[in-house]
């Protein structure tokens, strides 16, 4: 499929279609010369950015929420208006009043201050422990040395960078019926526990939010939990 970026930019898309467009332009600027290391970086702005900051995620909402009775269409929007996409809805449980015709999607990251770091390295062909051990210090040699982590540490560590990007984003205006998407770049690897225990201490210092909704992905294994909230 040749595709490019301007078949997304402002376009209502069936959810399904807009995920299959999105997946075939990961797979054409990946193959282009320079791709990978352009998308381990991620430092360029351009399509590769809006990529995998926005559009992955956005497709990762869609394949969790779109079902019978929900269908969900996308009108991503490149630009600097307050939100990353419109969802268009329809179906049973739409018509019933269970979701909104017309809602709202906002994409952010949330990672550990180091990852940037951590790109470097690996696109380098370097040995990377976790984001807590690397040594940027200036005037020497990056490094990254083995980290320890006792218990949840790892976890309990993460919650704060997750606190911290939920609080930003409440404080915009958005549309109302908005929903806030997080990539979570973890700080090590997570079992299903570490997971949980995650998503239960974000719910407990995140009481109440102004989002209809907020979903918490892990942008490596793509796992995705939506937060038990009040508005």
């Amino acid at each position: 499929m040749d595709v490019s970026i301007a078949d997304l930019d402002g376009q209502i898309l069936d959810g399904l279609d807009f995920c299959s467009k999105s997946y075939a332009l990961f797979e054409k600027l990946r193959a282009e010369p320079g791709g990978i290391e352009r998308f381990r970086m991620r430092s360029e702005r351009g399509a590769v950015k809006r990529l995998l900051d926005e559009i992955m995620p956005i497709c990762r909402y869609v394949q969790h929420y779109y079902r019978a009775g929900r269908y969900i269409s996308v009108r991503w929007v490149e630009g600097s208006q307050h939100y990353d996409a419109e969802l268009h809805q329809r179906g049973d449980y739409v018509a019933q009043g269970y979701y909104e015709k017309l809602a709202y999607l906002e994409v952010t990251s949330a990672m550990h201050p180091n990852q940037h770091w951590v790109r470097k390295m690996l696109n380098r062909g370097e040995v990377v422990y976790a984001p807590k051990g690397i040594d940027a210090s200036r005037n020497t040699p990056l490094k990254s040395e083995p980290v320890v982590f006792g218990n949840h540490e790892h976890v309990l560590n993460f919650v704060p960078i997750v606190v911290e990007s939920i609080r930003k984003k409440s404080a915009v205006a958005y549309p109302r019926h908005t929903s806030l998407v997080i990539q979570c770049c973890l700080n090590n690897i997570y079992m299903v526990d570490d997971w949980k225990l995650l998503v239960a201490e974000v719910e407990k210092q995140v009481a109440s939010s102004p989002f209809l909704e907020i979903l918490l992905m892990d942008e490596c294994t793509q796992r995705a939990t939506a937060l038990t909230l009040t508005m």
